[in-house]
């Protein structure tokens, strides 16, 4: 298998991380991985074994800010252009169809990015875990951008440059389960957590948009996962995607926390290969 690292720098400047795997004779669309916040590439370590031994190639990037990406500065660094732009530079750079396989926050960039260049391209989309919109109205916040209890007792603590503030509101954010067997997966997020720096884990909660008028455009196959015990994304927002968009696939795991595919690699791989290999089919590209 060959391995390789690379930067791409978005428009803005920023010099974009993203780790590529590439087993020998990979076929279909590449699977292009996008974390979540206050996370990096390296979380995505239990699934992309599995990816990879099935002959698919994999990126995984790290979202401006996080892991190996450079730090943005300015009141403009995190809006919905910016978000595009990186997965675009990312895109071009990896070049060929794509399933954008988007966790947690990474559902929200992704859908930046088809919000502003397009779905050209795209053979399908895997949504775990994951928020498209964020912030709300005078009604509440927005059904695809829902935060479950763990998060709502996180914020705002987990947000803070003060680190006795950051790490007691980081400590109540479970991703996953309070079980032995997730001891060290648990403390690993932790860890990519704290090394986000707080400007960045700040300014991803700092604006407002709300993509279900754009979830219309999707009309390629979207698989919509979701643990059912999810404390960090409510699970009503999985719900909310199945609904809105026009060919989703629902696969709530029963008892699952914010990360299935870290709680039953297999699992998750299995799914999300048939449905790389359904989107691959459908959409010809």
């Amino acid at each position: 298998m060959e391995r390789a690292v690379g930067l791409v720098t978005s428009d803005d400047g920023t010099e974009i991380f993203y780790d590529e795997r590439t087993p020998a004779g990979a076929d279909g669309p590449t699977i292009l991985l996008v974390h979540g916040w206050a996370q990096c590439s390296r979380a995505w370590e239990p699934l992309i074994p599995e990816l990879t031994a099935a002959g698919r190639r994999v990126v995984a990037v790290d979202l401006r800010g996080h892991g190996y990406s450079s730090v943005p500065d300015g009141p403009d660094a995190f809006t919905s252009d910016r978000w595009a732009a990186d997965l675009a530079a990312v895109r071009a750079s990896i070049e060929g169809p794509v399933v954008l396989v988007g966790w947690s926050y990474g559902g929200l960039a992704i859908a930046d990015h088809l919000a502003e260049r397009g779905t050209e391209g795209v053979a399908g989309v895997v949504l775990i875990g994951a928020i498209t919109s964020i912030g709300g109205d005078e009604s509440g916040a927005f059904p695809g951008g829902v935060v479950g209890e763990t998060m709502a007792a996180a914020l705002p603590d987990a947000l803070s440059a003060r680190p006795g503030k950051a790490i007691a509101g980081l400590s109540r954010l479970r991703i996953m389960p309070p079980a032995p067997e997730f001891g060290a997966l648990a403390q690993q997020q932790f860890g990519y957590a704290l090394a986000t720096p707080a400007t960045v884990r700040g300014g991803l909660f700092r604006r407002t948009v709300d993509h279900d008028a754009d979830l219309a455009s999707w009309t390629f196959p979207v698989l919509v996962q979701h643990g059912t015990a999810d404390a960090v994304v409510a699970p009503s927002v999985a719900r909310h995607h199945a609904a809105m968009l026009p060919d989703a696939e629902l696969d709530l795991w029963e008892g699952t926390g914010h990360a299935p595919f870290a709680e039953d690699p297999r699992r998750c791989a299995d799914a999300l290969l048939e449905h790389a290999s359904r989107a691959h089919s459908r959409g010809g590209v």
